[in-house]
């Protein structure tokens, strides 16, 4: 299979049209068949495009190759598939950056985020403030396991490991998540089947802890 490189003159909108339909086609691409060099072109492919994205950014982006420092209080926020509000900060589009992601998240007392996968993405969160706990479903047995985290430990989420975090406690969380990913809002699924899991598991904290 050859996927065609979109020309450099194409207007940013059709680069990151190009980018989701190459995401969406690895998300339907069927692992059983034998055919691992096509996955392997078409995930070059989507890199070659997101560093397109990125040489594509606006007047007031970072010129290539430049260190950039983002500051979250300057940076839009934006809600995220999986119901939480994120400041995308190391994002094409905003930085030269052709496989990582940034963000800064933020979950008040007594959110949840809903349950959902990154199929291609590697996570890697490092709590600031706050504690919090990640649920996340074994891929094969679908049982489901936690994992407590408090400020300056490193969570480490594989691609294709569903997950969600809460946050039972009366503190709000703060955040910085890392994405091997230059798009930092793509490539994540809703697992709508396992919200109710989420729900529970939320409520049973969250009444154990209260005075």
């Amino acid at each position: 299979m050859t996927l065609a490189t979109p020309p450099l003159d194409m207007a940013p909108e059709h680069l990151r049209t190009t980018f989701d339909v190459l995401t969406d086609l690895l998300d339907e691409f069927d692992t059983t068949v034998d055919a691992g060099s096509v996955r392997a072109g078409m995930v070059h492919q989507r890199n070659r495009v997101a560093r397109q994205l990125a040489d594509l950014r606006g007047s007031d982006g970072p010129a290539i190759g430049v260190p950039v420092v983002f500051t979250p209080a300057e940076c839009a926020s934006v809600m995220s598939v999986q119901g939480q509000p994120v400041v995308p900060l190391i994002t094409a589009g905003a930085a030269a950056t052709g496989g990582l992601a940034s963000a800064q998240v933020e979950m008040p007392p007594g959110h949840r985020a809903f349950a959902h996968v990154h199929h291609h993405t590697d996570v890697g969160v490092l709590l600031l403030h706050g504690a919090a706990i990640t649920l996340w479903w074994h891929p094969v047995t679908g049982e489901v396991h936690e994992v407590h985290q408090t400020p300056g430990q490193h969570l480490h989420i594989p691609a294709g490991v569903p997950h969600a975090a809460i946050n039972p406690y009366g503190v709000s969380v703060v955040a910085a998540e890392f994405r091997n990913n230059p798009v930092f809002t793509s490539d994540t699924e809703r697992l709508y089947d396992l919200d109710a899991v989420v729900v529970d598991l939320l409520g049973h904290h969250f009444g154990r802890l209260r005075p």
